[in-house]
């Protein structure tokens, strides 16, 4: 027979996967159309569907071929190829991540409240959120990712070799999707070092580990992508780290501190839902007074000061995350020519949204720091493992660039140990503090949701001039369409032009108007964050 805690769990965890199944049918993944870079990643299903062989078009560093193996698969059984199909198949994926990020949560001694309450923040977290409504690398890396992390937590706690094994699977497998996956691998094997205080068993264990990633790493890169004829399509990722490391040390370092400071900012961004509950505990425990309000005011406002003198505010540049939106908007008037075409809100408004963040940040590590000693011997473990992995993650994860959506395993191991930290009473006796997780949802399905509108509105106008004449080599029609039907090696590059293989750009996809050209077509869609109608516009050259 259930406990009322148990039954009470059980309810939430049925309203929160209902409430995900209204939140997809209000965003609509639905759309035969590439959306930012998961062209790349579609084009060898597409050909593997259509050809019977996986082919590859483009230069990237994520591995992907896991990914497009669901992909095909999903494809497969629908009968068809379909960007829609491809979708679908993340969201699952994306499901399966949050289940198996709750029971990760549980294993660590959390109280079961505190893990439904971190899976509903994770699941509609503005990054995972949308990310699910794409083909990209993230979520499918993630999900295998987190079940990878499930079993190495669950190795610690109960030492069962079957869990190790388990553990090492899935990490060769997340590998197969994005690179950083493989790390998990020798990370394990250096916190067994330590937690076996430097003794022959920690040593041998370690050694065994490092030995597994290397052999499913040279696999991959010596045999796998040979054998398919793929190795020309990679960034080679671990010369180019290896480069920094020795050709640019300090350089490096200094990037390295910079991008920590960027991260420990989102995290203060991302942990909004959970601050009343710290802010209660802090209050509570007695853990805040005027010199610690202080001493984190003289911290906090003159970095606040110095990122904006320099120029460095929040999103910083994002990826998906921008301003009051989701979403890289890929096409030439806003993103090649920097005009403002989309809506915004002012400055200001991100500028409170940083220095809030960077409090955020601040007073949670403040309260980790007073309470850590009074977690359990595994609980404490499982943070050790956590923060290892993501000491070695973040460094190698940004060598090549640095996007928020990179941060998604970053941003589930903070969750993880907020949820250790953090105590929920009754659901009911505390429902103002759900507000920022409201909200935050609500933004995350919106703004996802504006972002499906107009790209659907832009697959409209691609159509409207398709069935026109117009060939992909006359048009600027975005990133995503130009890279899949007309990517070309080398790319010529022009300086009055995207950088996305335009060919000609007697005809563009805009937002707004641009000088020099007329509109000859709109294409209404719909913003629910601004609540307003829009459109998406097909210009002409007028020269």
């Amino acid at each position: 027979m259930k406990t009322a805690p148990a039954r009470e769990c059980l309810i939430y965890g049925l309203l929160l996967f209902s409430f995900f199944l209204i939140s997809v049918y209000i965003t609509g993944p639905a759309g035969n159309f590439p959306i930012g870079d998961d062209w790349q990643y579609a084009y060898p299903v597409k050909t593997w569907l259509e050809n019977g062989a996986m082919e590859f078009k483009g230069i990237f560093a994520p591995n992907t071929l896991l990914q497009v193996v669901w992909g095909f698969l999903f494809c497969k059984v629908a009968g068809s190829f379909d960007f829609t199909w491809l979708r679908f198949s993340t969201l699952a994926l994306g499901i399966l991540g949050v289940v198996y990020f709750y029971k990760t949560i549980k294993l660590s001694g959390a109280q079961k409240r505190a893990a439904i309450f971190s899976a509903f923040a994770l699941l509609f977290n503005p990054l995972y959120y949308h990310l699910s409504f794409t083909f990209f690398t993230d979520i499918p890396f993630f999900a295998l990712w987190v079940f990878s992390v499930y079993f190495f937590v669950k190795y610690i706690i109960d030492k069962k070799s079957k869990h190790l094994v388990l553990a090492v699977f899935w990490a060769a497998a997340s590998y197969y999707i994005r690179q950083p996956g493989i790390l998990l691998i020798p990370v394990f094997g250096i916190y067994l070092f330590f937690e076996k205080r430097f003794s022959r068993a920690g040593t041998f264990s370690g050694l065994i580990l490092f030995i597994a990633a290397a052999a499913i790493y040279f696999s991959l890169e010596k045999w796998v992508k040979p054998a398919l004829g793929i190795s020309g399509n990679y960034v080679p990722v671990g010369g180019r780290f290896y480069d920094a490391l020795v050709g640019q040390p300090f350089h490096t370092a200094l990037e390295w501190a910079k991008k920590g400071i960027k991260t420990t900012i989102y995290l203060g961004f991302f942990a909004v839902p959970f601050l009343p509950f710290f802010i209660s505990q802090l209050i509570g425990g007695k853990l805040v007074d005027k010199k610690t309000i202080g001493l984190a005011m003289f911290f906090n406002v003159p970095l606040f000061l110095l990122l904006v003198y320099i120029g460095k505010t929040f999103p910083f540049g994002g990826n998906i995350l921008f301003n009051f939106g989701l979403g890289p908007e890929l096409l030439a008037d806003v993103y090649t020519r920097g005009l403002p075409n989309t809506p915004r809100l002012p400055g200001w408004a991100m500028l409170a949204v940083q220095f809030i963040s960077q409090l955020s940040a601040t007073f949670i590590f403040y309260y980790f720091y007073k309470k850590f000693n009074t977690l359990r011997e595994s609980q404490k473990k499982t943070i050790y493992f956590l923060v290892l992995f993501n000491l070695v993650y973040l460094p190698v994860m940004s060598i090549t660039s640095f996007f928020d959506r990179y941060l998604l395993p970053v941003i589930a191991s903070f969750f993880i140990v907020l949820s250790i930290f953090i105590k929920l009473k009754k659901y009911s006796r505390q429902a103002w503090k759900f507000l920022p997780l409201v909200l935050l949802s609500v933004f995350s399905i919106l703004a996802t949701a504006d972002f499906m509108n107009w790209n659907r509105a832009k697959n409209e106008a691609f159509l409207f001039l398709r069935k026109k004449g117009v060939s992909i080599k006359e048009m600027d029609a975005g990133y995503e369409y130009n890279g899949f039907y007309n990517y070309h090696f080398p790319r010529k590059e022009q300086e009055d032009r995207s950088f996305w293989w335009v060919t000609d750009d007697r005809y563009m996809i805009a937002f707004g108007p641009v000088e020099g050209y007329r509109q000859i077509a709109r294409f209404p869609f719909f913003r629910s964050l601004y609540w307003r109608q829009d459109n998406i516009r097909v210009l002409e050259r007028t020269d």
